[in-house]
């Protein structure tokens, strides 16, 4: 039988309440993110936005940390917007002679690199260089041609550091692509050969000679969802290929973007809120979407750890209780009418 004077720490007792979590909070957040996604995925309409409100090339540039954009429709395409990298506070002088549809190998063996830094109207401080996409699949996503377009990146940036009218303080950024948005080398394969493919031009340049002049990272998992096979988020592309406006204005928003471009922590801030602000106002349903999913996630922690709190604090409880019982001898359970086993 149970002592009657069993200490409610380890008394086995049917009728003692669990503790209740409320759940009502959780509950309607998880409802509001059922909603957005349901939206989200329910409207292919795209939210047509002026992006020129956001932009302030009209002032006047400054020449200090002019840029020179070399390469594919990649760099192409990003010239509007990389005059105003570093946010509102600043543009600058930005020469965009990237040519759409080029590779690396036409680069190399044409030499256009050189007369692109050759023609300087600016004393250029940085420059972009984004090849080897067309390579790649213009060679149907042949991984064993990666060392060769590899070889041939590594040729154009020795071109543009040779001839550079500033060789000693020169930065050249090279981060490759970010993962399509659609599996354009078939067979589920594209995630993991666009990412060997990054990895061994990445391995080339740093082991080149030229090593003190590039900056290199990798971005190919920058835009990628779950439950995508690994491909990227076609809410920031403009095609399986390339980004949208919401797709630049993220990826010049990231820190390591930021930080090349010699951008100070308030203009990185202030650009996280533009890049914020784009992404709200081009897809509502999306970015509401991310902040709600965030939400759930830390309420659900906050839950966890509170459980886990108190769970602990049972355990220490019980195991302080225990240790009293073992240490009384039998005449002072006796008197105490503490016992620490059935009888």
């Amino acid at each position: 039988a149970y002592p009657s004077t069993l200490p409610p720490a380890i008394r086995p007792d049917k009728h003692k309440p669990m503790a209740v979590i409320n759940m009502q909070p959780l509950a309607l957040v998880v409802a509001v993110v059922v909603l957005l996604t349901t939206a989200q995925n329910a409207s292919a309409k795209k939210f047509d936005f002026d992006y020129t409100s956001y932009l302030n090339t009209a002032s006047e540039p400054t020449e200090e940390g002019s840029i020179l954009l070399l390469g594919d429709s990649w760099a192409a395409i990003a010239g509007d917007y990389a005059a105003n990298i570093c946010g509102l506070s600043e543009t600058r002088y930005v020469t965009n002679d990237a040519k759409s549809g080029s590779t690396a190998s036409q680069w190399a063996a044409k030499e256009t690199a050189v007369a692109s830094v050759e023609k300087w109207e600016y004393d250029y401080e940085y420059v972009w260089l984004s090849l080897g996409g067309n390579d790649f699949l213009d060679n149907k996503c042949d991984i064993s041609s990666a060392e060769d377009v590899a070889a041939n990146i590594v040729t154009v940036i020795g071109q543009i550091v040779a001839n550079s009218p500033k060789k000693d303080d020169i930065k050249i950024l090279y981060f490759g692509y970010s993962v399509p948005s659609a599996d354009v080398c078939g067979n589920g394969q594209t995630a993991q050969l666009f990412e060997e493919q990054g990895a061994i031009i990445f391995n080339a340049i740093k082991s080149s000679n030229y090593t003190e002049y590039v900056t290199t990272f990798d971005i190919s998992e920058m835009f990628v969802k779950g439950g995508t096979g690994g491909l990227s988020d076609s809410s920031y592309y403009y095609d399986e290929i390339h980004l949208n406006v919401m797709g630049y204005m993220h990826l010049f928003s990231s820190y390591k973007v930021q930080h090349f471009f010699g951008c100070s922590a308030a203009q990185t801030i202030g650009m996280k809120g533009i890049s914020a602000l784009v992404e709200g106002k081009d897809n509502p349903a999306h970015l509401a979407g991310t902040v709600a999913a965030a939400l759930v996630g830390l309420i659900v922690g906050i839950v966890a750890l509170v459980l886990a709190v108190k769970f602990v604090k049972r355990k220490r409880a019980m195991r302080a209780s225990s240790a009293k019982v073992e240490l009384l001898d039998p005449d002072e359970k006796a008197e105490t009418g503490q016992y620490g086993a059935f009888n």
